[in-house]
């Protein structure tokens, strides 16, 4: 899951948890103001009772049931307050209410006043909307009852229906909210998903990639003003790149206008070899020019390489063929004319991989004249493996290896560890920025691994 995914589905999960909570306590304070409605109704119906019982303890002391009824007859008009007197059989003796024939309430059913938990206060609102009482009253060694209760129906219903109203319009605004966040979330994901596609293929080089603007103002801008860098991007680039061809084909120009000369003076040098005609006095100082004339001669070749490889990495066209590369590398070593040092080829299988046959040879080449000259190894190892995808070369001496110090800097150009020892041996410098640059070229790893007196491993991965 992508990052930008999983922030948005976090935030949704959140606000899901708190419009959750949000409900659970609006619905929790609903039942709650229900039930403390019916407690407060209940303590009422209490004093209701206790009023009316005051007042029909004297008419049943003297067994007046004519002036108890007529008592009734005054709460008649009441639909909400009714109060019924039964005797000890149970059997309806006056009513305030026209229905003279209902039995007295089941016990078990009416709401005393008692505690009582918030479920049972909250459906007995929703069941029975009337809540009712049951006194025994004593009177001249006779046993009566008196049954009280109040209608709550109109007052409940209106407040559950106020409640409903406020529930529906509620879940109406929710759900509502609920599509226009992810009808929100989808277009900026789209868009970001859109965005980010064309970014990546800018970045692998794709500079012509269409940027689609998407038209909401939160990402409209943005991807404006990446189609102005990508463009400006593209320009920097063609302008580099012809700097960098204008001074590929300078450098060329350059080196080949001085290895004119140099061929000159080596063919004077040759020519004086030949006929003989340098005295011992003279002899020191002829050696002298003829080894600076082959270091700088060396030093043109390897800067023109150099040029020559640095112009083929901004151009789009190569010359990769598949070669044998075990061949390649028997190639390099017969070039070293090594009768010195022992060079192992250790290989488990034949490989073919895609590359510049003759770029290669010059990268194993130097690679190898480097471990020849500094290493001070009489054994160097070049084993061929693959583990997967990926074809590794290595080339492994056990000679004096490098100072940790140097391993960050040595594919440097003109980047000498020992510069004293690296001139006297015709070293320039640039023979491993050359193997860099060739690797770079066919889009390659290379990686050094040395440790002082064990000697150094480069290892190409194909």
């Amino acid at each position: 899951m992508k990052k930008r995914d999983k922030f948005w589905l976090d935030r949704i999960l959140s606000s899901a948890i708190v419009v959750f909570l949000f409900i659970s306590v609006s619905i929790y304070n609903m039942a709650k103001f229900n039930a403390s409605y019916i407690a407060d109704e209940i303590d009422e119906l209490a004093i209701y009772s206790k009023q009316i019982e005051w007042t029909i303890t004297s008419v049943l002391k003297n067994n007046d049931i004519k002036i108890l009824q007529q008592y009734c007859n005054d709460f008649k008009d009441d639909k909400e307050f009714t109060f019924r007197i039964f005797d000890e059989n149970k059997k309806l003796v006056a009513s305030s209410s026209k229905d003279k024939t209902s039995k007295m309430a089941n016990e078990d059913t009416i709401l005393k006043k008692t505690k009582h938990n918030l479920w049972d206060l909250y459906k007995h609102s929703f069941k029975d909307k009337r809540l009712e009482q049951i006194s025994e009253l004593n009177i001249n060694d006779k046993k009566y009852y008196l049954e009280v209760s109040i209608s709550e129906a109109f007052v409940i219903e209106t407040i559950i229906s106020a409640q409903k109203n406020i529930t529906i319009l509620f879940g109406i605004c929710l759900t509502m909210l609920i599509l226009y966040v992810i009808q929100i979330f989808c277009t900026i994901r789209s868009s970001f998903n859109g965005l980010e596609d064309s970014v990546v293929k800018i970045s692998k080089g794709e500079l012509d990639t269409k940027i689609k603007v998407p038209k909401n103002g939160l990402l409209e801008e943005l991807a404006i003003s990446i189609v102005y860098m990508t463009q400006k991007l593209k320009m920097q680039i063609e302008r580099l790149s012809k700097l960098e061809k204008y001074k590929s084909e300078f450098i060329q120009n350059i080196t080949h206008e001085i290895k004119t000369p140099i061929t000159a003076i080596n063919s004077a040098i040759e020519l004086i070899e030949e006929q003989n005609t340098v005295d011992k006095i003279n002899k020191e100082c002829f050696d002298i020019i003829k080894f600076q004339t082959n270091a700088i001669n060396k030093l043109t070749g390897d800067i023109l390489s150099l040029s020559e490889i640095d112009l083929k990495k901004t151009g789009e066209i190569n010359n990769f063929q598949d070669i044998d590369l075990t061949s390649a590398i028997k190639e390099a070593v017969e070039n070293q004319g090594i009768t010195d040092c022992k060079i192992n080829i250790i290989k488990d299988d034949d490989y073919i991989i895609k590359a510049d046959r003759e770029l290669l040879i010059t990268a194993i080449s130097n690679l190898l004249s480097n471990a020849i000259r500094y290493s001070k190894s009489d054994t160097i190892d070049i084993i061929l493996s693959k583990k997967e995808d990926n074809t590794t070369i290595e080339i492994k001496d056990y000679g004096i290896g490098i100072e940790e110090g140097h391993l960050k800097r040595i594919f440097e150009r003109f980047y000498r560890v020992d510069k004293s020892r690296s001139r006297k041996k015709g070293g320039t410098g640039l023979g491993l920025s050359i193997v860099k640059n060739i690797v770079e070229l066919h889009k390659w790893n290379i990686e050094v691994k040395s440790a002082t007196g064990k000697g150094t491993s480069f290892i190409i991965k194909v």
